[in-house]
């Protein structure tokens, strides 16, 4: 089984690579590592064959994990000292904008990477500089861990905003780990650390486990990819990987397997079960440093070798809530189907039958595995936007396009997109534009945020400000005559004036003229706002993408 070893992202990262802030690298391992992983003394067993889990522990092969956004894990950990819908929403909505900037460069930078720049100066100056930073990582003392303060910091962790709870081998260890669709390979911070950030639960150990296993440099899955010059350890021979991400963090240590045990909530008669999936490749960090907010690690589950719903062999599912409107509620991710359409703990446990599908697009061998699919249109109401999608079309060298991320709070939209979405809804809606930059709107209005206006309040009781605020629907318009109609509340965000309430913006950031010639940026990335309230199908066997339109918070509490 080929696998992807080593990410090529661009360098925002501190320290030694402050010179390169527009290219995607590669980065050997340490010797640290080697050492690290030397300590384990765990022999490899074969990992070529596809992840065995047991289907019939789950509900008809379904296994549905509580899907918890960033503000809600604070919450439940004791980290917030006000709930989220007591704080300030402009703070909030500012730092969620900050970290999708991070996360949208960390997205490019994987664009950039797979366009390829093997034969850069970029490149040979980050081969040449590999030892100099591994001296630096070597030279710093393991961190402390320590809970205070970790998911309430403000703009850090770009692509962090849901969680799930997983535990790791046997006798299994728990682990608080970030879902993201735009990341291959999983990993989780592992003992003994060289470096490791803080994070809210103990630190996995490998030496605690029977079931771990590190890989070497002669098994299938350790193979030289994308130009990477080297992925094996200097030391002892023992495979490794790496990745770093567009906020500056990065991870490196051990490629190894193990089993993860996952508790379904999918309800049965005797009670949620305990799924384990075993031989599950992932990364063992020994050298983590950056902004992962107290989390174990991350869940990759893009369409990569590595990833983790690939390992699974199954599709994937999620629902996401509302979390400024019904911020404790909990959302869900389901790996696998059932063939029941009412699951009362699992809001995104549906049949395939309930979605309308769009294909992914094949990006094999000129792109990231994204999940990139055709927009083709945006209606306004009734009327069709004016915008020529085509120019925004996956182009060989892997930019452009547009991907479904779960990583980014609000969408991000080039300049020839937002433009003509922001006039109709103005024009529609009979609202007038706000300079967001002047006194009083530039104290009240997020960073980020530019369509902002005054909605009046409600004058009815029975009438609710979507109701009554004029905003028309924007439909987007998928190949295969899908569409995925967004109401008020994934168009809107708000309001922003205490007091008064009056004040909202459009849930969209401008990111700028799409660049020419064809771009190595992702055109059009579909954020967290828009997916709420939708069940979202990621059906992987079949390369398509599924939407259904439901109130996620209804379906999990059901």
């Amino acid at each position: 089984m080929g696998v992807t070893v080593i990410y090529k992202t661009r360098c925002w990262i501190a320290t030694v690579f402050l010179f390169l802030t527009t290219f995607c690298l590669s980065l050997s391992t340490s010797d640290a590592v080697a050492a690290a992983a030397a300590a384990e003394g765990h022999s490899e067993k074969s990992a070529s064959k596809k992840t065995d889990w047991d289907q019939s522990k789950s509900h008809h092969g379904a296994v549905s994990l509580k899907l918890m956004h960033r503000e809600q894990v604070a919450l439940a950990l004791g980290l917030a000292v006000v709930p989220p819908a007591q704080q300030q929403l402009p703070q909030l909505v500012a730092n969620a904008i900050a970290r999708s900037k991070s996360r949208v460069r960390y997205l490019n930078s994987r664009v950039v990477a797979k366009f390829g720049l093997k034969n850069s100066h970029a490149y040979q100056f980050v081969v040449a500089q590999a030892s100099a930073a591994t001296s630096l990582i070597n030279a710093a003392p393991p961190a402390v861990a320590s809970a205070s303060g970790l998911l309430s910091s403000p703009a850090s962790g770009g692509g962090q905003e849901y969680f799930v709870s997983l535990k790791l081998g046997n006798p299994p260890q728990e682990v608080l780990l970030a879902v993201d669709t735009g990341s291959e390979i999983s990993w989780v911070q592992c003992t003994p650390c060289v470096v490791c950030y803080n994070q809210i639960l103990p630190i996995y150990d490998p030496n605690k486990s029977s079931s771990y296993t590190v890989f070497d440099c002669n098994n299938k899955n350790c193979h030289i990819t994308d130009g990477v010059s080297n992925v094996c350890s200097q030391g002892d021979g023992t495979c490794a990987y790496a990745a770093t991400y567009g906020d500056g963090s990065d991870t490196w240590g051990s490629l190894s397997s193990e089993t993860f045990t996952m508790e379904s909530s999918i309800s049965s008669s005797s009670g949620s079960a305990f799924v384990a999936a075993q031989e599950v490749i992932f990364g063992c960090g020994r050298l983590n440093q950056g902004l992962f907010v107290g989390s174990s690690g991350l869940l990759g589950l893009d369409r990569g070798t590595f990833s983790f719903a690939t390992q699974m062999g199954v599709s994937f599912s999620y629902c996401m809530i509302d979390r400024m409107k019904t911020p404790n509620a909990t959302s869900a991710l389901v790996f696998g189907s059932s063939t029941s359409s009412g699951s009362a703990a699992a809001a995104a446990d549906q049949p395939a039958s309930a979605f309308a599908y769009t294909s992914m697009l094949n990006t094999a061998g000129k792109a990231p595995g994204f999940y990139y699919v055709s927009l083709v249109g945006i209606r306004v109401g009734k009327q069709q936007l004016p915008i020529d999608f085509s120019a925004m079309e996956l182009n060989p060298n892997g930019g452009g396009g547009t991907i479904i991320d779960s990583g980014t709070y609000i969408s991000f939209l080039p300049e020839q997109v937002y433009l003509p979405l922001q006039d109709a809804i103005l024009k529609q809606a009979k609202l007038e534009l706000l300079v967001a930059a002047a006194p009083p709107w530039s104290d009240l209005i997020p960073g980020g945020l530019q369509t902002c206006f005054l909605l009046p309040k409600s004058s009815s009781h029975h009438k609710s400000i979507s109701e009554e605020s004029g905003i028309p629907p924007v439909i987007l318009q998928f190949e295969g005559n899908v569409d995925m109609e967004l109401d008020f509340h994934n168009v809107i965000i708000g309001p922003f004036d205490p007091g008064t309430n009056e004040l909202y913006c459009l849930a969209f950031v401008n990111s700028g003229p799409l660049q020419q010639p064809p771009s190595i940026c992702v055109a059009v990335i579909i954020g967290n706002v828009q997916q709420q309230n939708f069940l979202i199908n990621f059906d992987l066997s079949n390369s398509r993408v599924g939407f259904k339109k439901t109130d996620c918070a209804t379906a999990a509490a059901g």
